[in-house]
């Protein structure tokens, strides 16, 4: 080591493992492997439902934010056509086709009354 000091920084993780207990394998209950294979299914399963909302969530929102869209499109369309209607209906344009077809204003002996 040529006469340097080795310094150990002490960790949270310790893991001791005897020299002779490495061809052992190391054997478990089945209660306890029960245990474990039950913990670690709930888990993955939580995995994937929590995978599951989060991809519908995302989802709706899509389909929120594209109704909002398509709102704010059917909004504006039917403010232009209420005021091509307006224009279309206006006195002005009805005389002025009423003009060109040979119709003419009614007139007070044109009322007919019906009793």
């Amino acid at each position: 080591m040529n006469n340097k000091a080795m310094i150990y920084r002490p960790t949270i993780e310790y893991n001791y493992r005897n020299k002779k207990d490495k061809n052992k394998e190391e054997t478990i209950s089945f209660k306890e492997w029960v245990k474990e294979f039950i913990t670690d299914s709930v888990i993955f399963l939580f995995g994937i439902l929590v995978f599951v909302l989060s991809v519908a969530i995302a989802y709706n929102t899509y389909l929120l934010i594209k109704l909002k869209v398509e709102k704010v499109s059917l909004l504006k369309e039917n403010q232009a056509l209420k005021r091509e209607y307006q224009f279309l209906t206006s006195r002005e344009v009805v005389l002025e086709k009423a003009k060109t077809l040979g119709f003419y204003l009614p007139q007070k002996e044109d009322i007919l009354g019906l009793e």
